[in-house]
């Protein structure tokens, strides 16, 4: 389930705000939440005079991420998209502890575009995606926490991005200590790039056109998944 909540202080005109107010706006039972869900909530949120508007869901559509961003230009209310782990599909079982982290504030990942060289003139144009890394909010210290690219337990790549549906073309789990097991469970050699490519921070070169949209996913420590979109056009030279 997603959920869209408006959360903030009611404006005053004597200049001090009035006691804090909470309520839900929009409830999607399935599905991550879209753009129209955010215009409207945010549009509702201003007219009711809301201060500040939060997007809280199990997942967010780019397009929705991106309206979240300019929510305070395009309707005259900031806003900030707030992740809710999976853990709490679990019901009464879930603890209730302060450590536990149910709710988090995330930036998108960092990735960055770059044209792979060519052995040949001849040969076409290759991509290589890169990710740089993820900001995340802890709750407990409140401070970000900056991850590296190869601290993040796992990142996906589409390299053909359709708006609808996510193909992973190449996946990636940097920061797992699992390979060595892996190894002498397949009872096979093979050759250490083939590892060395699986936990790092770079895909494979790969053939696109200037308009392609890929998109990358990265799943982080809590478990949440966050996704960013890209047009090769914005490739580095």
């Amino acid at each position: 389930m997603s959920r869209l909540c408006v959360l903030g202080s009611e404006r005053a005109e004597t200049g001090s705000p009035a006691p804090e107010r909470s309520r839900d706006s929009v409830r999607r039972k399935n599905g991550a939440v879209r753009e129209k869900l955010v215009f409207n909530a945010a549009r509702e949120a201003n007219a009711r005079n809301y201060t500040h508007l939060y997007v809280v869901g199990f997942a967010i559509q780019p397009n929705a991420r991106r309206m979240v961003e300019k929510a305070n230009a395009a309707s005259g209310i900031p806003a900030t998209y707030v992740q809710m782990t999976p853990d709490l599909m679990m019901g009464d079982l879930l603890k209730n502890l302060r450590s536990s982290q149910i709710f988090s504030v995330c930036g998108r990942p960092d990735v960055e575009i770059v044209k792979a060289k060519k052995k040949d003139r001849n040969d076409p144009q290759r991509y290589i995606v890169r990710l740089q890394g993820l900001d995340i909010f802890d709750p407990v210290t409140n401070e970000v926490d900056e991850l590296a690219g190869n601290d993040v337990p796992c990142w996906l790549l589409d390299k053909d991005y359709n708006e609808l549906c996510f193909h992973v073309s190449q996946a990636f789990f940097p920061r797992t200590g699992a390979w060595e097991n892996l190894r002498k469970a397949l009872r096979a050699e093979y050759e250490e790039s083939v590892w060395d490519h699986l936990n790092g921070t770079e895909s494979a070169p790969f053939e696109a056109n200037e308009d392609t949209k890929i998109a990358v996913k990265v799943i982080d420590q809590r478990g949440n998944e966050l996704m960013v979109v890209r047009t090769i056009g914005e490739a580095a030279k």
